[in-house]
């Protein structure tokens, strides 16, 4: 498997670049490509032109196809959100994962609170709202920070943001509320992960997870 092209794409320059890096240390020859310039132009277009971003992802895999992807994987929980991945399927006849696959794919037995960490509260509804259909059970505190993901975007000191824009604090109110496990709802945070972890340890991270869904329906 990790003798195929994988396509990585994501709403800004950096995540697709945090994409590419993760999936090509874990051995497979990564082309990307990303549909907004910024953050701020990718929240516009996911809540005014939802269709534009649409064609503009379609364009893109098509383009990353032709130079040889045999796969694709959307690495923008928010992006993800708002596509329509079964037309992408569809029109581009290759096989597409994103976080949101991962979510579907999660089984939590027992009660618990899970706290989601998001970028918007769009993407943070999206997310709950899959994970709930299949653990009616759970419990969930969410948060849309894009703030911190604009500082990530800006590469801050990862323990600088984690310390000075109010996250340490987030995770603390997570705990004293009973929070279980704490979901990475944003694939810039994983640039955050090991403060977070210092703090919090049980963490979802669905980075890895994507991979084994794209193994398993191979």
């Amino acid at each position: 498997m990790k003798d195929i092209k994988l396509a990585v794409i994501a709403g800004t320059p950096y995540d697709t670049y945090l994409g590419k890096s993760y999936y090509s240390s874990q051995g497979y020859e990564v082309l990307s490509d990303y549909t907004s310039e910024s953050p701020a132009e990718q929240n516009r277009l996911q809540y005014s032109n939802p269709e534009k971003l649409q064609q503009i992802t379609l364009n893109k895999i098509m383009k990353l196809k032709a130079a040889g992807a045999k796969a694709v994987i959307i690495y923008c929980n928010s992006l993800s959100a708002v596509l329509d991945k079964s037309d992408l399927i569809q029109k581009s006849k290759l096989p597409l994962l994103t976080p949101l696959d991962v979510y579907q794919a999660l089984s939590i037995s027992e009660p618990q609170k899970i706290a989601v960490l998001a970028a918007n509260s769009q993407s943070a509804v999206k997310i709950e709202k899959i994970i709930a259909a299949n653990n009616p059970q759970l419990e969930f505190i969410t948060a849309g920070i894009m703030p911190i993901i604009n500082a990530i975007e800006a590469e801050i000191e990862a323990e600088k943001i984690y310390q000075q824009y109010g996250l340490k604090e987030l995770i603390d109110s997570f705990q004293k509320v009973g929070a279980d496990q704490l979901l990475l709802g944003c694939t810039h945070l994983p640039y955050l992960k090991s403060e977070i972890k210092a703090d919090f340890n049980k963490i979802i991270d669905p980075a890895a997870e994507i991979l084994e869904l794209l193994l398993k329906d191979s």
